[in-house]
């Protein structure tokens, strides 16, 4: 066999692009591309997926502050350990919330990787865009807008509750949504669900290579569960701020006490309430 025809893929590091092809450059002395930016990628892949599924952990949490006050302490107080030994032991909140506080960070860092780094890109991008009108595409742009909003607004939402963990709870939270613009708080609901919800799908597409079928069925279940989550956000919203509106109108130091808690005791404990803990 001539040695036209012999195998030479072992000089080959990497598959040659059309410009190397038209240059003419040496093949052999292509260098091989690092790893790190696919490790990156797959890094900004896993934050993303814990942070969206916290996103589902977060609501139910939230929320509980529509079936009563009283439950919205419970859980608090379940995160602080005071089912253990009666106290409520701020750092770990403080340990929890900056968990999540690190993540968010990671992952906002790896995601700028993806950003334009110019106006130029940006046209760049936009063009891309408008060319190809495809459903997923147009998803890609709504999550990158909904990130640019984020980075904005995350960490408002994170710091007081690094700084004053002991101000969680119904009427700390509360008084929290009361004294602010509810506007910026509905934009924050809208934007995060979109952005952690979309994120969850696209992880879908890229790493499960679903069917068109498949596809299609997840968009679908997307557009719902994007609708479901916001209209749970909002009906939570406003009951923060019901316990908010209650609160200002109390002493300002004033924590809330459940029912079973307050002296003289009124109302029967919980069947969960251990008896050690009981007045």
């Amino acid at each position: 066999m001539s040695d036209e025809f012999k195998d030479v893929s072992h000089l080959y590091k990497v598959t040659p692009s059309a410009k190397t092809v038209i240059d003419g450059e040496d093949l052999v002395e292509t260098k091989q591309k690092s790893k790190a930016y696919a490790w990156c990628d797959v890094l900004q892949s896993v934050t993303g997926l814990i942070l969206g599924l916290f996103l589902f952990c977060h609501m139910a949490f939230t929320s509980s502050i529509l079936l009563g006050k009283d439950t919205f302490w419970s859980l608090v107080s379940f995160t602080g350990g005071y089912f253990i030994d009666g106290v409520d032991h701020l750092w770990m909140h403080v340990v929890f919330v900056g968990f999540i506080f690190i993540l968010v960070i990671i992952h906002a860092i790896l995601a700028l990787r993806k950003f334009p780094s110019n106006y130029k890109a940006f046209r760049i991008m936009r063009g891309h865009y408008k060319l190809l009108r495809h459903t997923d595409t147009t998803m890609w742009w709504v999550q990158f807008i909904t990130g640019v909003i984020l980075t904005a607004l995350v960490f408002p939402h994170l710091l007081p509750m690094l700084m004053n963990p002991g101000a969680i709870g119904p009427y700390g939270s509360g008084l929290e949504v009361y004294h602010s613009w509810l506007w910026v708080i509905f934009l924050f609901l809208i934007v995060t669900e979109l952005h952690g919800m979309i994120g969850l799908y696209r992880l879908c597409m890229k790493w499960c290579g679903p069917s068109n079928a498949t596809r299609s069925f997840l968009r679908k279940l997307l557009y719902v569960v994007i609708v479901l989550m916001i209209a749970m956000g909002s009906c939570t919203i406003m009951g923060f701020y019901n316990a908010g509106e209650e609160a200002s109108k109390l002493d300002p130091e004033t924590h809330y006490v459940p029912g079973w808690l307050q002296t003289p005791q009124t109302q029967p404990y919980p069947s969960w309430w251990p008896d050690r803990l009981k007045k």
